[in-house]
């Protein structure tokens, strides 16, 4: 049997009008193509904006296209292999240098302007407690910032001291004025003392006590000093030879015993109720006790029976029987030898 014959569209592809719808179809294709490609970003380098349209199909491939290098520190988000989406922000934050001195070395960080922990922390450097930075850790960093980390480690130690023994003494009547003896040897106690240290970098920079304790208490040491009086002699006018104990240079002056030197009250007899005359001294009771015997250079024997108003320290007032006497005598100083008894 045989089939009917169908008649096919013949087409001429070498013909100019194929060959131009054919162009025109890939030129179509390729536009839609490229158009859909396109993106619209926006790129921000430490806060100033560029708005972009481009075809980069990650986040590291726009940069480059616009010609962005990127230097040690500088961070980038969202990440370099992060695919671009429409309307998507590249945001570039530009890192600065810092300085970073710790432990006895320095370390040069370039890191984008973020606080003075998350520096140290770019840095390995881990901060204890007690340890101190030079600005606050909170604070943001600049460009050129050097930071000084001073290490503070605390602790408490006890020291332990020699007590001095206390001295005590002791009046020994068989004992020569003047001379000691020891009694009995003292002995060295032992104090202990707690204090808190602080150190930084490792120097001590201050100490405070907390408290002590006496962990042996010191013995008294015990001095006798003699007290008994040193006999003396010495020959004096005429020839006379004199015990005396002590001997002392004194400012003396002179009085008689009338109103003119004593005043109107002057009744001619003494503090000790003794009658003034020659061979009666006034002094101060806290130099020369009351009714000590005495003898006194260019003046003779004496007896201390009266005080005076002006008559304190190493003064001493001698009486004559006389006004005229006194006046001639006038003001001099003289030696005073205080007798044995």
């Amino acid at each position: 049997m045989k089939r009917p014959k169908i008649d096919r569209l013949k087409v001429n592809i070498s013909s100019p009008r194929y060959i131009l719808l054919t162009f025109s179809g890939v030129v179509l294709f390729l536009l839609i193509f490229t158009t859909l490609a396109w993106n619209k970003i926006v790129l921000s380098v430490d806060g100033a904006r560029l708005n972009l349209t481009t075809t980069a199909n990650t986040v590291e491939q726009a940069i480059k296209k616009v010609g962005l290098i990127l230097q040690p520190g500088d961070e980038v988000y969202p990440g370099l292999q992060e695919r671009v989406k429409k309307g998507m922000e590249i945001k570039v934050v530009r890192g600065i240098n810092c300085v970073i001195m710790a432990d006895g070395q320095e370390t040069i960080l370039r890191t984008p302007p973020v606080q003075v922990k998350e520096v140290l922390a770019k840095a390995n450097i881990n901060l204890n407690s007690n340890d101190k930075t030079s600005l606050p850790l909170e604070t943001m960093v600049w460009d050129g910032l050097r930071i000084k980390v001073t290490r503070v480690m605390v602790e408490n130690i006890t020291s332990q001291y020699k007590i001095n023994p206390p001295v005590t003494y002791i009046n020994d009547v068989n004992l020569n004025k003047g001379k000691q003896r020891l009694v009995r040897e003292g002995k060295p106690g032992i104090l202990e003392r707690e204090y808190t240290v602080v150190y930084e970098d490792g120097k001590e920079v201050k100490r405070t006590k907390v408290g002590e304790k006496v962990l042996k208490a010191a013995e008294k040491k015990v001095i006798a000093k003699g007290t008994r009086p040193v006999v003396k002699t010495i020959t004096v006018s005429r020839g006379r030879m004199i015990r005396y104990t002590e001997v002392k240079t004194m400012e003396a002056t002179a009085y008689d015993p009338g109103p003119e030197s004593c005043g109107i009250y002057a009744d001619g007899y003494t503090y000790t109720g003794k009658k003034a005359t020659y061979g009666v001294v006034a002094v101060d009771p806290k130099v020369i006790p009351l009714g000590t015997k005495l003898y006194i250079e260019g003046y003779g024997f004496a007896s201390a029976e009266d005080i005076g108003s002006a008559i304190k320290n190493n003064r001493i007032d001698l009486c004559y029987d006389t006004q005229r006497e006194a006046i001639l005598f006038g003001r001099k100083k003289v030696k005073v030898y205080i007798l044995a008894p």
